[in-house]
């Protein structure tokens, strides 16, 4: 059951059973677009753009890749960080204040699913977003489930799958679901997937903390998945650990659910990001996946 706490333009959905869950819906107003602070719009328009960026990590603190730091950020309307920031994000305050100088980590229109290089200090984390790991938000038609894979080695239990199964009962007037995500664990399980795990993610399947480890994606989220779609809802599933082999990649499940990740790996020249283009008349996203040096 949800408690509604509300504040100036924001409301948060608190699950009463964990007062550490957070649903945050901002104020919506029609065809609106920009990162500006909730309380000032200042831009109207049918088009939105998302960027998806991950990975950005280099092999010290506290700088990041220094192509993505360059980033016009303000061209686009949401940031969707799909972890490993820096190489270890919440070490220390010097750090989070370098990326949150660039990243901007509480701007409600900022969404982070953490990688395991985010995660030294969760608490720090979450004193720069003033959100919890694990949550979901409402904008502009989309619905957004922000994922914690390092919470269960993998696998989505306890409070953050009651957070999934209650979402899914708030979905009627979305047009989208989004789930973000960084461990790719749609990978494990998947007979045509798991095979190119090496080749692909960052990291293979494995035990490890910071592996793809056996999990519950395709037993209790998937099905669930498959009920959104048919119900009229495109799914799209986006992961983060990926960059050392490539930036890209994408799959269209046999039921129609789309599976993306992208990251980078610092220094490369072919690095990319995966840019989103959304139509609020029609309420139809696409995508693509754009050259980094292109975004500055």
């Amino acid at each position: 059951m949800f408690m509604i706490i509300s504040t100036k333009n924001v409301l948060f959905y608190v699950l009463k059973s964990s007062p550490l869950i957070v649903i945050v819906f901002g104020s919506i107003l029609l065809f609106s677009c920009g990162r500006s602070s909730m309380d000032k719009v200042t831009q109207v328009s049918k088009d939105c753009y998302y960027l998806h960026l991950s990975h950005t990590r280099t092999d010290s603190n506290p700088k990041m890749d220094s192509v993505a730091e360059r980033i016009d950020f303000s061209r686009f309307d949401m940031l969707w960080l799909g972890g490993d920031l820096a190489n270890l994000t919440s070490k220390d305050d010097e750090t989070m204040m370098h990326a949150d100088s660039v990243y901007n980590f509480g701007d409600p229109n900022t969404l982070w699913t953490l990688g395991n290089h985010d995660y030294t200090d969760v608490s720090l984390v979450s004193e720069y977003t003033n959100r919890p790991l694990y949550y979901a938000s409402h904008k502009n038609g989309i619905t957004f489930l922000v994922f914690d894979t390092m919470d269960s080695l993998s696998s989505i239990l306890e409070d953050q799958l009651e957070l999934f199964h209650n979402v899914m009962d708030t979905l009627k007037e979305s047009s989208h679901l989004v789930i973000l995500h960084h461990k790719l664990i749609w990978m494990y399980g998947n007979p045509i997937l798991e095979p190119q795990a090496l080749s692909i993610s960052n990291v293979g399947i494995g035990d490890c903390s910071f592996c793809i480890n056996p999990n519950n994606f395709y037993t209790e989220i998937y099905p669930e998945l498959i009920k959104v779609l048919n119900s009229g809802i495109e799914v799209i599933c986006i992961g983060g650990d990926l960059g050392i082999f490539s930036s890209e990649f994408e799959f269209l499940t046999p039921e129609g659910i789309h599976f993306l990740a992208s990251g980078i790996n610092s220094g490369a020249s072919a690095n990319k990001a995966l840019v989103f283009h959304h139509d609020l008349i029609k309420r139809e996203l696409s995508w693509k996946y754009e050259l980094l040096v292109n975004l500055q």
